[in-house]
């Protein structure tokens, strides 16, 4: 929502100003991303809302970025879908792997069939469950994520859908995530 005009516009109403060349605003928006100290506000103007499926255990790290708004989908009113993460590139353990999860989905099954209510079933699946949450993130705060997450450091499964994102942010915000992809990524 709001895109690369939504960032020219909050930088150009500080000083009432207009583009005079062709490229102007893709000067401005290079100027406020590589500033220091960082002029971040104006990219708090364009906004993303993203459905996220992945694995719980990628999840809780997403949510410890307190920059954004989530709403996820509760396994207290909703009935958990047998659904869950195996890596892929693991062969040793992988039948041992995927017996535990479906032993664990048999057994919340059985659980909810004996009355037990969601909220206390819930707690005997696994954190490679898979969940859903929407995510809405203004565009600093979304670079803040990117740039953490889509370091070799990050964990890979969470890695992976910065990547994607990155690439969403980039069809979306070609001029700014450019700059932010030169200026702060490549670092």
């Amino acid at each position: 929502m709001g895109g690369d005009a939504a960032v020219v516009r909050g930088a150009r109403i500080c000083y009432q100003s207009t583009a005079r060349t062709a490229n102007a605003d893709e000067k401005l928006i290079r100027r406020l991303i590589s500033a220091t100290p960082k002029h971040n506000t104006v990219f708090e103007h364009a906004v993303f809302r993203f459905g996220v499926k992945c694995p719980l255990f990628v999840a809780r790290q997403w949510m410890r970025h307190r920059i954004c708004t989530f709403n996820e989908k509760s396994l207290r009113y909703c009935i958990a879908d047998r659904e869950y993460y195996v890596p892929a590139d693991r062969d040793a353990g992988r039948e041992t792997y995927v017996a535990h999860m479906e032993a664990s989905f048999d057994l919340y099954e059985e659980l909810l069939s004996q009355g037990w209510p969601k909220e206390q079933a819930r707690s005997v699946l696994g954190l490679g469950v898979y969940t859903e949450f929407i995510w809405t993130v203004n565009a600093w705060s979304l670079m803040n994520w990117i740039e953490k997450r889509v370091d070799r450091h990050a964990q890979a499964e969470h890695r992976a859908y910065a990547k994607v994102i990155l690439d969403i942010y980039t069809n979306v915000m070609p001029i700014t995530a450019r700059a932010f992809r030169e200026v702060i990524v490549a670092r």
